[in-house]
């Protein structure tokens, strides 16, 4: 136990600190997905999912350029159905 600090430096240094690993994206991702509200029809919650593993297997997207596509996409969709 004493080498996790250590080890912790080593994944800073080559990675970069605070890096978002693919976990925390999908589950980030999938809680914006779940704020949709409840009025939405089938067919939009259906595409918000399948927009979300679009956004998972798509490596060339940042994590803050997906998270702003799903923030957007939420919005939108909560302006026409509340």
């Amino acid at each position: 136990m004493e080498r996790v600090p250590i080890l912790k430096e080593l994944v800073d240094y080559y990675s970069g600190p605070d890096r978002v690993t693919a976990k925390r994206q999908q589950e980030e991702l999938e809680r914006v997905a779940k704020t949709l509200p409840e009025s939405a029809p089938a067919s939009v919650k259906q595409f918000t999912e399948r927009a979300v593993l679009s956004l998972q297997s798509n490596p060339g997207w940042g994590f803050d350029k997906k998270c702003q596509f799903m923030d957007k996409l939420v919005w939108e969709v909560s302006q026409h159905y509340k």
